[in-house]
């Protein structure tokens, strides 16, 4: 009966510490920077995405840069209409990889976040 107790204990502590654990696993390989609802925010998960194997194409990956360069660029002129047009284009583009050449759930994450700039930028 005692042994059934502490195998019962063992199991019970199990499904709450291995949770935990794979919840901390989980958050290594999610970006930093996604409560930041700014361009280089964005820039910095599009590079942490790079780093961590979640974009496999150097193109796909350079094309992103590129459209969060121009948004920061129309930003930086005032024009912040261009700089969400840029942002939607960048969503359309992670859209179109997702699954190819860009995981599916960290582009999940990706568009989550560019949407999150869009809101801060059109709120003025």
């Amino acid at each position: 009966m005692k042994i059934l107790s502490v195998l019962l204990l063992v199991a019970v502590l199990s499904m709450l510490v291995v949770p935990s654990a794979l919840a901390m696993d989980g958050m290594e390989g999610e970006c930093p920077h996604h409560h930041e609802p700014t361009i280089e925010s964005l820039h910095h998960c599009v590079h942490h995405a790079e780093e961590m194997g979640h974009i496999t194409n150097a193109g796909v990956a350079k094309a992103l840069h590129a459209k969060l360069d121009a948004a920061q660029a129309a930003l930086d002129r005032g024009q912040p209409g261009v700089a969400v047009n840029n942002l939607e284009a960048f969503i359309n583009q992670v859209e179109a990889q997702a699954g190819k050449s860009i995981d599916a759930e960290h582009a999940g994450h990706m568009i989550m976040h560019a949407e999150m700039v869009i809101a801060t930028i059109s709120q003025g």
